[in-house]
């Protein structure tokens, strides 16, 4: 069950660091638009953004494969 747990986890990780990685470009890009003004919220919302993705990415894939490798 270990086993299982830790190619689980090693999935999810994978899985979240490739999506974020995806999205943070797409954020960057897409943030270039934004007003000089707001330059900072939007980079702000933009990282907590980025962060959440991660941890809910991998939560998510990592129960999927727990699932799926039993």
């Amino acid at each position: 069950m270990q086993a299982v747990t830790r190619k689980a986890s090693y999935i999810g990780r994978l899985v979240a660091v490739v999506t974020t990685l995806l999205l943070a470009v797409y954020l960057v890009r897409t943030l270039r638009s934004v007003p000089a003004a707001w330059q900072g919220t939007a980079r702000a919302v933009g990282g907590v953004a980025a962060v959440t993705w991660y941890l809910l990415t991998y939560r998510i894939v990592k129960r999927i494969g727990l699932e799926w490798l039993k």
